[in-house]
C-alpha cells in the first residue's frame, strides 16, 4: 500500500514537472560540426537526459550484480548452512533436554556437518552423551569445551559433573578447583568442592575450600560462622588421643564461631575434663548454655570432676541456671535440683508447668518421679503411663544410655554442616532411627544431702494429701 502511494506520488510529480518545463522558453540545439543542428524543446531535452540517465543507471547495475554475484551467492550460501547448523543444535539440544538420546545423536551428526563454531558442536556432543549415560564420552566433551576461548568455565563444570556421575571422585574435585581459581562471579566451583570434600569427610580440605569462599563473598554471615563450628567440631572429634592439643584449639575455635552449637561446647569442656581443668571446663559449659542449653551439657556438668562433691555438683548446675534462667532446660534443672533436695512439691509445680506447654515422655517421667517422692502413687502411675505414648525430645535423644552425647559418623557429621550451618538445626540420628537413650526417669542422684543450695526447700512431711492443682496459682 505504501509503495502504491509513492509511485502516484512520483508520477503526479513528475507530471508537475513536465507540465511546468512545457511553459518554459527556449530550448536545445545540438550541432554536430557536419552542418546537421538538430534542435529540441526544452522539455523533451530534459526527458531525454532523464531517460539517458536511467538507462545508464540500469546498465550499471547490472554490470556490479555480475561482479558481485559470486560473493553474494557464497553469503546466501552461507546463511543457509547457518540456518541449518542453528536448527540442528536447537533441536538437538532440545531433544537431550527431553531425554530422546536417538534423536538428540541424529542432531549432534547433523549439527557436525553444518555448524562452525566447535563449542556448540561440543556443547551437544556432551549433552547427547550425558542422555545417553556415556560419562566417559560426556567428560571428554566436556575437556574439549574446556580448551576453547569462552567454554572453559562450562567445560569445567560439565567435565567436573560427568566425573562425580561415574564415581571419580579426585576428577571431579580437581575439575572445581582448576573452576574456582579462574576469576569468576559463578558460585558453582565453590559449592562443587565444598560439597564433594564433606561428603567425604575431608574436613581440613572443607575448611580451606570455605576460606576460599568466604574470600570471594560467596558465603558470609551465620551460614559460614556455623559451618566453620562444624567443620572444626567434625575435625576436632576424629583426632587421636595424642592430638588432644590439636584438638582443644579446633574445638575453641569452633565455639568462637558459633557458641550455639551445643556438640563443640560438649566435646570442648570433655578435652578439658580429661585435663582435669575443672573451671575452664565450666567456662566452656556456661558459654554453651548462654548460647543455647543443651541437656547434654547439663549432664556433663554434672560428672565433670569425679572428685567434686554434692555440694559442687549442685553449684555447678545452679550456675547453668543462673546465666539463661527462663529457658526450658534451665526450669528441668531446677526441678531436678528441687527432687535432689527432697522438695518435692516444687519439683511437681515446676514439672506441670513444663508439661502443659509440651508433653514430652521426659518430662512425664520426671513428673511420675516427683510425684512418688511426694506421696501421690495413683498420680504418679498416671503419668507414667502418658510416658509411653508422649512424644520423644529430640535434644534428649542424642545422650546415649552411658550418658555420652553427639556420637556422630562421617555422614552425620556431613547432614549437620548444611542442617545446622544452613539453617541453624541440630540432627539427632538416635532420635531419627529410635534408638535407645539415656534413662530420663532419673533425676540428679546425690551421695548425700544436699549443701549451700540456693533451691528453696519445701516442709518435708510424712504423709501428705495431693493437691486438686499442681500447678500454683496466678494470684
Amino acid at each position: 500500500m505504501i509503495v502504491l502511494v509513492l509511485i502516484i506520488l512520483i508520477f503526479v510529480l513528475a507530471s508537475l514537472v513536465v507540465i511546468w518545463a512545457s511553459r518554459l522558453p527556449g530550448g536545445l540545439t545540438i550541432d554536430l560540426g557536419t552542418g546537421a543542428v538538430y534542435e529540441f524543446e526544452l522539455v523533451f531535452a530534459l526527458l531525454g537526459i532523464v531517460l539517458i540517465g536511467a538507462v545508464m543507471a540500469l546498465l550499471w547495475s547490472l554490470v556490479t550484480g555480475m561482479v558481485t554475484l559470486p560473493s553474494r551467492f557464497s553469503k546466501s550460501r552461507k546463511a543457509s548452512k547457518t540456518k541449518l547448523a542453528n536448527k540442528a543444535l536447537a533441536d538437538g539440544l532440545l531433544a537431550a533436554e527431553a531425554g530422546d538420546a536417538v534423536l538428540a545423536q541424529k542432531m549432534s551428526k547433523k549439527a557436525a556437518q553444518h555448524a562452525d563454531d566447535d563449542r556448540l558442536k561440543l556443547l551437544l556432543e556432551a549433552r547427547v552423551a550425558e542422555v545417553s549415560d556415556d560419562w566417559s564420552s560426556a567428560e571428554r566433551a566436556w575437556g574439549q569445551l574446556a580448551r576453547l576461548p569462552g567454554g572453559q568455565l562450562a567445560g569445567l563444570r560439565g567435565a567436573a559433573s560427568a566425573a562425580s556421575a561415574r564415581g571419580d571422585t579426585l576428577s571431579a574435585e580437581a575439575r572445581a578447583r582448576e573452576a574456582l581459581e579462574l576469576k569468576s562471579g559463578a558460585d558453582w566451583p565453590f559449592n562443587s568442592l565444598f560439597d564433594s570434600q564433606v561428603a567425604a569427610g575431608n574436613w581440613s580440605a572443607a575448611l580451606t575450600t570455605l576460606i576460599t569462599g568466604e574470600k570471594r563473598g560467596q558465603i558470609k554471615g551465620d551460614s559460614l560462622r556455623r559451618r566453620r563450628a562444624v567443620l572444626y567440631t567434625a575435625r576436632a572429634s576424629v583426632l587421636q588421643n595424642s592430638e588432644r592439643k590439636e584438638a582443644q584449639q579446633l574445638l575453641a575455635e569452633a565455639i568462637r564461631s558459633a557458641p550455639s552449637f551445643p556438640p563443640a561446647a560438649w566435646h570442648g569442656a570433655r578435652q578439658l575434663m580429661i585435663d582435669n581443668k575443672v573451671k575452664a571446663a565450666q567456662g566452656v559449659l556456661e558459654l554453651g548454655w548462654k548460647a543455647r542449653p543443651h541437656p547434654a551439657l547439663s549432664q556433663l556438668a554434672r560428672r565433670i570432676d569425679p572428685n567434686g562433691t554434692d555440694a559442687d555438683v549442685i553449684r555447678r548446675l545452679q550456675a547453668l541456671i543462673n546465666i539463661n534462667p527462663d529457658h526450658r532446660e534451665s526450669r528441668i534443672l531446677i526441678a531436678e535440683l528441687a527432687m535432689a533436695n527432697k522438695d518435692w512439691l516444687g519439683a511437681v509445680k515446676t514439672l506441670a508447668l513444663l508439661v502443659e506447654e509440651n508433653p514430652t515422655a521426659r518430662l512425664c517421667l520426671l513428673l511420675e518421679k516427683a510425684l512418688q517422692g511426694y506421696g501421690d502413687p495413683t498420680e504418679a502411675d498416671r503419668w507414667g503411663r502418658m510416658a509411653v505414648t508422649a512424644s520423644r525430645e529430640p535434644e534428649w535423644s542424642d545422650l546415649d544410655p552411658k550418658g555420652g552425647a553427639f556420637n556422630y559418623n562421617p555422614r552425620d557429621w556431613s547432614r549437620l554442616v548444611y542442617a545446622f550451618g544452613d539453617a541453624g538445626t541440630l540432627v539427632h540420628p538416635r532420635y531419627e532411627a529410635s534408638e535407645r537413650e539415656l534413662d530420663a526417669s532419673k533425676p540428679i542422684a546425690l551421695l548425700g544431702p544436699a549443701q549451700n543450695t540456693s533451691i528453696s526447700s519445701a516442709p518435708k512431711t510424712n504423709v501428705v494429701t495431693p493437691p486438686l492443682d499442681y500447678v500454683p496459682s496466678e494470684d
